[in-house]
């Protein structure tokens, strides 16, 4: 089992590692774009859509490595008077709702993300017309990500609140 959630919790790391370089290059495209908009009075047609693009990747990407981290927004004024026993309890039955959720999400992610792929979509307003289906498709990868990071974090909640003892 320790193997398992080894695994689970590798693949968010490195996720997590490897997307936060997308900051980077979001960085980049901004500071292109204000350069020859500002200096050069040449504006591009795809610099700011792109970036949009990346930093929508980017959102839904880093939600795995957030997750294994436990840097996801909660009410800590409440959550921090249990003992961790006890946060381990209040989470076993907070979880479920996160996992209908991401559930929901993964499944309404994936028809979206298929249906842009097979129409091929992209900004249909836009000059560029920059592929969207990619993007889209970033939907149900990070929530099969979300999913089974979260599948091990409840793993190591059951265990805690059933044993005292941390996995």
């Amino acid at each position: 089992m320790r193997r398992v959630l080894a695994i689970i919790d590798s693949v968010s790391e490195g996720s997590g590692k490897l997307i936060s370089g997308l900051i980077f290059l979001l960085a980049f495209l901004l500071l292109y774009d204000v350069v020859l908009r500002f200096a050069f009075n040449a504006p591009t047609i795809w610099c700011h859509e792109l970036a949009l693009h990346v930093f929508g990747a980017y959102a839904v990407l880093a939600g795995p490595y957030v997750l294994l981290h436990g840097e996801h927004v909660k009410i800590d004024i409440v959550y921090n008077l249990f003992s961790p026993r006890g946060r381990a309890i209040l989470d076993c039955f907070t979880y479920p709702l996160f996992f209908m959720f991401i559930g929901l999400l993964l499944w309404h992610g994936s028809a979206i993300g298929m249906r842009a792929l097979e129409l091929r979509q992209s900004v249909s307003p836009s000059p560029w017309a920059s592929p969207l289906w990619p993007v889209k498709l970033t939907i149900p990868l990070a929530a099969f990500l979300m999913l089974a990071q979260g599948v091990a974090q409840y793993i190591r909640m059951l265990n805690l609140a059933f044993t005292g003892k941390e996995l």
